[in-house]
């Protein structure tokens, strides 16, 4: 396989990009989507919303991966008490809403908060209502991602060409914007498109070196263990998350916070090896990381038999 490669960022404390391997995948977990059981009538469950983040956060260090949190805001009155919880955990932020309103607040309300250098605008359409644009722009948050698809036009701008196409023309409202750092987000549709998705990001990385991801869990939510059992969640989860960063992905949204336990012991055994052969080629690996952490693991258990 080539070697791929792209622009290496930070966000708080967790680096993004590089050699394909160098930094841990990014796991990012959806909380507060619509339909989530962790809202409530007059907001969200405070407690079990906890729970379920930090047993996620627990599962990626262990597998030295990172947990991001892609943070749904649902409405616009609740914007301020999400920041303010989900801003305790120092993980990489994805703001996101249905409503480009609501992303807006977020942005600048996130900025005032002191959340900026944990903050990614999620993100840039093809679409964006100038509102959102200038709120953006006064928020001074520097990561966004951009959203390599014309939901005007699905058919045609699923396809890889199509989405260089997207990106390159993003990349100028990006840079109008302020916005320094960018994600590219090759959105998956469908099943199938797990795979478009895959080749739109490697085609992106190879031709522009931006740091790029998806979000398979967004055609696998049927995918449940109720359905499939444990052994079939993890086999469908994992394996999506597996091939994407066998592609190029530096971020996988694998879903519901609490799905974590089911795509990071995959993601991370597939770092290790990434990691190891980056070793081999001289590359200094800095920071957690699953080559010192599973690989690491594995190997003793080897040894002692």
């Amino acid at each position: 396989m080539n070697q791929l490669e792209a622009s290496k960022y930070r966000v708080g404390d967790y680096c993004i990009g590089g050699i394909l391997g160098e930094c841990p995948t990014w796991l990012v977990g959806s909380i507060f989507y619509m339909g989530d059981k962790l809202l409530t009538s007059s907001g969200f469950d405070r407690n079990s919303a906890r729970e379920k983040v930090e047993e996620a956060i627990s599962i990626c260090e262990k597998h030295g991966l990172v947990l991001a949190l892609d943070v749904v805001f649902p409405r616009e009155e609740l914007v301020d008490d999400i920041l303010s919880f989900v801003g305790e955990f120092n993980v990489p932020l994805f703001l996101d809403s249905p409503d480009p309103a609501v992303r807006a607040k977020a942005y600048l309300r996130a900025s005032e908060m002191g959340l900026k250098r944990l903050s990614i605008a999620n993100g840039l359409y093809v679409d964006s209502p100038r509102e959102e644009l200038e709120a953006l722009r006064n928020s001074g948050i520097e990561t966004s991602v951009l959203m390599a698809f014309d939901p005007r036009d699905p058919y045609t701008s699923i396809e890889p060409e199509k989405r260089l196409q997207i990106v390159r023309r993003l990349l100028d409202t990006a840079r109008d914007t302020g916005v320094k750092n960018v994600l590219v987000d090759t959105v998956v549709l469908d099943p199938s498109s797990i795979y478009l998705s895959g080749e739109a990001i490697r085609r992106i990385k190879s031709e522009l070196k931006l740091p790029s991801g998806s979000a398979p869990a967004n055609a696998l939510g049927g995918a449940t263990k109720e359905r499939l059992g444990v052994e079939g969640a993890v086999g469908v989860h994992g394996g999506a998350a597996a091939f994407l960063r066998m592609m190029g992905a530096d971020f996988v949204m694998y879903g519901p916070v609490s799905r974590a336990k089911y795509v990071a012991p995959v993601v991370s055994m597939v770092d290790s090896l990434l990691g190891y052969g980056l070793r081999r080629s001289g590359v200094r690996i800095e920071g957690k990381h699953p080559v010192k952490a599973l690989l690491k693991e594995l190997q003793q258990i080897f040894t002692r038999g």
